[in-house]
């Protein structure tokens, strides 16, 4: 896909100030190396600028932000107070020969905690290709250090190899690879593709891997969380490997010339949606408290516990390698996920029509000229957009992408006078697409990123709002697709450390995700630290890989909803609690293939589902749930009317 050019936030690696070859005759790694540096460099300049506020404001507890405080005496900088300029990382069609990993050579890229380096601060890497076909990153062949055993990567988002057996970092948050070739040469038996980390929010897709008898395709480091789809692996020994993942969805994988397993996965979480049955039957689980969900194969033979194994019935829904249920049907929404090209006269830019990202000027007006534009696709440019009103997305608009950008909230936000930033109300017979958004903590207050006031349907794709929460709907009937969406919006009413004076409690009683009267599918959904986390209101909720921290209602179904959730996990509660992890009122919820545990004795669940039934209720609380190797796991729970 070919941007605009004007645009801020897209790195042309072929273009000032890089010069990157595309022949592939020339060695680009020290190049690619040296832009990769210069977009992390600023999370290292914003650490050491947060940190040097927070002294300044003294020694008692003070905060900056919700995540960024001293607290008895100690610094914690869990992230820089300000998220960077978002910048993608764009390679035009060609060759771009390397002999080494492409990655990051800082040694210090790390937030802070109690006044201590703490975890690896790699978020917000993007590898954007033109074309997976005709743009290939290649090894050369024989490259040193690649030898047999190495385990080396030819790109890495990580520059460490504690994070494929231990966790070094739980901040990586929405990185992307998308739409490239990788081709690990001829002779560089140790090499592996891809290495990659994200937290909360990730994306791997439209990505060919060739190995050329090379050990792995992609690394998906202990921790990662996202939606991998449509990528093809050939001529490795291992295609996937996915040890201590958090919760993964991968989706139409192709497989080919593999000589060992099509994925290694173990003590992690994660969803396979359209593997063909030779692939899904080389797929190989080993170690133990995984949650896992096969969807659409048909294969044979459950294998013994505790054993490296390949195999699956078909739909099979697993805890810890027992199986533990059926999907009697794979459900999505029937709406789009794919990405569509565009020619130059259909974008409309939002700096064309005024708006500049400095986090200042208010940029509120601009962005609707630019949407009642009568373009089909409006781009971000990338910066900080200071935001103070609803903006109405008209029928004539079927793409919104926001390039990673971020924004600022004005006080008629902050203060909820204007209930959602983003109000769509006109209905279309296309599917309305939102993506690609890094919202941080300048973004928050009493409203909602998105109104859905239409019966036109949405896809919600690849967006994450730090500190707000995401979406509701006013009009019934629409149907709606998150895939690989995160939301948080601070903290939970309980809990002591809010930093937003005069929010708490009612701050967080924002809820992240409310659906009325909907039909919903989502993969990947992250909600975390409201009261409520997602509420359906008479919907069809359909989860694949649901992730939530915090000790608020994780789901919350009334009136008549249908809630399946498959494959979630579920941390830091709090044991003191009163609520329930899940609560169903009338309606009917099943909940397949689930991790439920705390990170300390006092950061744990107790109460895990309330459910009324004709005014009669009903508790299971965790004691009552089977216990896999200090995990309480949910092989199924399923509560219907």
């Amino acid at each position: 896909m070919k941007y605009p050019e004007n645009l801020k936030n897209i790195i042309d690696v072929t273009k000032a100030p890089y010069y990157a070859d595309n022949t592939g005759e020339v060695d680009c790694t020290a190049i690619l190396r040296r832009v990769i540096d210069d977009v992390t460099v600023r999370e290292i300049n914003g650490v050491r600028d947060t940190e040097k506020r927070l002294y300044s404001l003294g020694e008692n507890d003070v905060y900056i932000g919700f995540e960024s405080r001293i607290e008895k005496r100690k610094v914690r900088v869990i992230f820089p107070e300000f998220v960077p300029d978002a910048r993608i990382i764009y390679f035009p069609e060609g060759t771009y020969l390397v002999s080494d990993t492409v990655t990051y050579t800082h040694n210090n890229l790390k937030n802070i905690f109690d006044s201590k380096p703490g975890f690896e601060l790699t978020r917000g890497i993007h590898f954007l290709g033109e074309s997976r076909e005709k743009t290939v990153i290649k090894l050369k062949d024989n490259s040193a250090g690649f030898e047999n055993g190495s385990r080396k990567p030819v790109i890495s988002f990580v520059n460490a190899d504690a994070c494929l057996e231990n966790e070094t970092s739980n901040v990586s948050q929405l990185n992307t690879f998308e739409d490239i070739t990788v081709d690990c040469g001829n002779g560089n038996s140790g090499a592996v593709g891809l290495r990659f980390i994200a937290n909360n929010s990730g994306r791997i897709e439209n990505v060919l891997l060739k190995g050329g008898g090379a050990d792995t395709g992609i690394q998906l480091a202990v921790g990662s969380e996202g939606v991998f789809r449509n990528i093809s692996v050939t001529g490795f020994n291992t295609g996937v490997y996915a040890y201590k993942t958090s919760v993964c969805v991968l989706e139409g994988f192709r497989f080919s010339d593999i000589s060992g397993a099509t994925v290694r996965t173990g003590r992690g979480s994660a969803v396979f949606g359209g593997f063909r049955e030779e692939d899904a039957k080389k797929i190989e689980f080993i170690g133990e408290n995984g949650s896992y969900a096969i969807l659409d194969n048909s294969l044979s033979t459950v294998p013994a516990k505790n054993e490296v194994y390949s195999v699956y019935e078909s739909r099979g829904v697993y805890a810890n390698n027992i199986l533990i249920g059926e999907i009697e049907e794979f459900r999505r929404a029937d709406v789009p996920t794919e990405k569509f090209n565009l020619d130059a006269e259909d974008f409309a830019v939002v700096e064309d029509y005024g708006a500049v990202g400095d986090g200042k000027h208010d940029s509120t007006s601009a962005i609707q000229k630019a949407l009642d534009s009568g373009k089909k696709a409006v781009l971000f440019s990338g910066g900080h957009y200071l935001v103070n009103g609803s903006i109405s997305v008209p029928a004539t608009v079927s793409r919104i992408d926001f390039m990673f950008c971020d924004f600022f909230a004005g006080e008629n936000l902050i203060s909820g006078k204007a209930d959602a930033l983003f109000v769509i109300n006109e209905d279309h017979n296309t599917p309305l697409v939102m993506e690609h958004l890094y919202t941080f903590e300048q973004f928050y207050g009493h409203f909602r990123f998105i109104r859905h006031a239409a019966l036109r349907d949405l896809v919600l794709r690849d967006l994450h709002t730090q500190t707000a929460a995401m979406y509701y709907n006013t009009v019934p009937g629409s149907r709606v697709c998150l895939d690989n969406c995160a939301c948080t919006v601070g903290t939970y009413s309980n809990d002591c450390i809010i930093a937003r004076k005069g929010f708490e409690p009612e701050y967080c009683r924002m809820i992240p995700y409310e659906f009325h009267g909907q039909t919903v599918t989502a993969f990947n959904l992250n909600p975390e630290r409201a009261d409520i986390e997602v509420l359906n209101d008479n919907s069809d909720l359909t989860v694949y890989g649901f992730k939530v921290e915090g000790p608020g209602t994780a789901i919350k179904t009334v009136n008549g909803g249908k809630t399946l959730a498959v494959v979630f996990s579920c941390g830091i509660g709090d044991i003191t609690a009163e609520n329930a992890l899940f609560e169903n009122r009338d309606s009917d919820v099943y909940l397949l293939a689930g991790k439920i545990f705390g990170v300390s004795e006092r950061l744990d669940y107790n109460l895990i589902l309330e459910s009324g039934h004709g005014g009669k209720i009903k508790r299971v609380y965790k004691r009552e749930l089977p216990v896999i190797t200090g995990y309480r796991v949910n092989y199924t729970l399923m509560d219907e009317r």
